[in-house]
């Protein structure tokens, strides 16, 4: 029955240890935790079978901790675990630079209070002053925010 508890604690410490360094790395929660596992292994090893048979159990655990945690580092199988693509898109925050407050255009879809606009044969997501503009309205430039053009209706 010792045996058991003392393979159960050496295996939940290199579980712990191995999601600390490979999967949540930085929360060092699991990795203190699994290292409180191992040290009961190895001290409940020295409880119940005394000095030597505890000085073996702990170098032997040290050993396979060790070749354990190197393979499963140097292993190809937590690749496919692994995110590998990497974000390469960014924000045009020049994309209303031939715009101006005061040009003209006309709705491609109806404002309620956000759609499409169409200025200079391009077109850009607008948001209405007003509640609602129909579709194929001419509307005016009143104000281009960090992210909005802002228009209204030209009657």
């Amino acid at each position: 029955m010792e045996i058991i508890i003392l393979g159960i604690l050496l295996i939940l410490g290199i579980l712990l240890i191995l999601i600390e360094i490979l999967f949540i790395p930085g929360t060092t929660i699991f990795g203190i935790f699994g290292v409180i596992s191992i040290f009961s292994s190895d001290y409940l090893a020295f409880q119940y079978f005394g000095s030597n048979i505890g000085v073996i159990y702990s170098i032997l655990s040290f050993v396979i901790i060790l070749i354990i945690i190197v393979y499963s580092l140097k292993s190809n199988t937590w690749n496919k675990l692994a995110l590998k693509k990497i974000h390469v898109d960014s924000v045009d925050k020049n994309k209303y630079d031939n715009l101006k407050v005061g040009d003209l255009g006309i709705t491609t879809s109806s404002l309620k209070p956000y759609g499409k606009g169409l200025f200079f044969n391009k077109s850009y997501e607008v948001k209405s002053k007003e509640n609602f503009i129909e579709e194929n309205k001419k509307i005016k430039i009143i104000n281009i925010l960090q992210d909005k053009i802002l228009v209204k209706k030209i009657k």
